[in-house]
């Protein structure tokens, strides 16, 4: 399906409010990033217990990949997901459950040298941290050492490019007992700078667009692109996962929450389908007909495999419990019939309508009010030319058919 000759206008310009709606604010983002820092200068103290195995300390997860979005409410917090791995260690040094406590107890002193309310908590792979100062956040910190070596070997047994290894880790695992009270090589991989550099590569034209315009608007104009870190931008990709994933909150809000499509698929799939569109609903159309498209069946066994990490499957979950597999493509055919059903919609107003079923109305509404501002800031441009006798400026999407047609789906 040609999926550009069938937006229609309204649709258009009200997928790009939806994306600026969703967008976490960038104070947030220089709050992210004072937090995390914060952390790494506490870790490199002179008092630290910790300090003579160089923590490394960085982000990842959505905040990295510039696609978190905004809480559907104020008693929400931002995930704030950090990494920090021990340099100067190694997996033939420490067990698992020692490096979780040497991390657990510089948390506990950080949290008190904070003045920090909420204990420490634990999970399965991290520690976190909730803070209580009306921020909204609470940060996940995964405790690594690294491990380029093994998975360069991993890679060579896929014949994948081992330049992939670059970044690996190793991190704890406290679900696997036999493994983790004791030394041993057999610890969990992940490689999140890894992540980063892939959904980096896959958006790069786009992505350096958008740099360099910031750049530009800066007076920047000598300065390099890479000055400008991803989440700084907005790009189409990222600009399709956050209204995706929103699409996808609001669909398993009324179903059964233990079968919601994790954001790493999300994530990858839509990456995978991507193809460098340059509007925001030009990607929707094509990640939405075309992101399953990554799955693969390996030995009966549905697979996504880890961009960096062939031997990785994002799905595994899926094998045990199959009601996720079968959640998957039912909100995905849900994302399908509720997009396709307006994509060709000529008046923004309805196709805000039609949305505010599926994507929560205090969102919706929060579009509509841009939607009324651009307007207002338009013609406000508009008025004088007009006035002067010179002709209207051409609208950004003037070549597009803006009538009202049937909806024709994403086939």
């Amino acid at each position: 399906m040609n999926t550009s000759s069938n937006i229609g206008f309204g649709y258009n310009v009200a997928i790009e409010k939806l994306a600026e709606e969703l967008a976490v604010p960038q104070d947030r983002f220089d709050q992210a990033e004072r937090r995390y820092k914060d952390l790494g200068e506490f870790l490199h103290r002179d008092e630290s217990k910790v300090r003579d195995h160089d923590p490394d300390v960085y982000i990842q997860g959505s905040f990295a990949l510039g696609t978190p979005i905004k809480p559907t409410s104020k008693n929400e917090d931002y995930d704030l997901d950090i990494v920090v791995s021990f340099r100067s260690l190694t997996k033939a040094q420490i067990t698992q459950a020692d490096l979780r406590a040497h991390l657990l107890a510089e948390l506990e002193a950080y949290r008190d040298a904070r003045g920090i309310k909420n204990e420490v908590g634990e999970s399965r792979r991290c520690c976190t941290l909730i803070y209580a100062d009306g921020a909204q956040f609470h940060m996940d910190v995964l405790p690594a050492v690294p491990d380029e070596a093994n998975m360069r070997a991993i890679l060579s047994t896929y014949l994948a490019d081992q330049a992939l290894a670059e970044g690996a880790i190793a991190i704890t695992d406290s679900d696997k007992a036999e493994t983790y009270h004791v030394i041993t090589d057999d610890w969990r991989t992940s490689n999140p700078r890894g992540f980063a550099a892939w959904f980096k590569s896959r958006q790069i034209e786009q992505l350096n667009e958008r740099r360099r315009a910031i750049l530009d608007a800066q007076g920047k104009v000598t300065a390099s692109v890479e000055d400008v870190p991803v989440f700084r931008v907005r790009t189409p990709l990222q600009s399709s996962i956050m209204i995706l994933k929103r699409h996808r909150d609001e669909w398993f809000a009324a179903r059964d929450k233990d079968l919601k499509v994790i954001s790493v698929i999300l994530t990858t799939l839509s990456t995978h389908a991507y193809a460098g569109e340059a509007r925001v609903s030009d990607a929707i159309a094509k990640i939405l007909r075309d992101m399953h498209l990554a799955i693969e069946e390996r030995n009966g066994v549905s697979w996504i495999a880890n961009p960096t990490d062939p031997s990785e499957n994002f799905a595994d979950r899926w094998e045990k419990f199959p009601g996720r597999r079968e959640s998957f493509f039912k909100w995905l055919e849900a994302a399908r019939t509720d997009f396709g059903a307006v994509q060709r919609f000529s008046d923004t107003n309805i196709v805000l309508n039609e949305l505010s079923r599926n994507l929560g109305s205090t969102l919706v509404e929060g579009a509509r009010s841009r939607v009324a501002t651009s307007a207002g800031s338009r013609a406000a441009s508009v008025a004088p030319a007009a006035a002067a006798g010179a002709s209207a400026p051409g609208l950004v999407f003037g070549g597009e058919d803006r009538r009202p047609t049937e909806p024709k789906g994403f086939g």
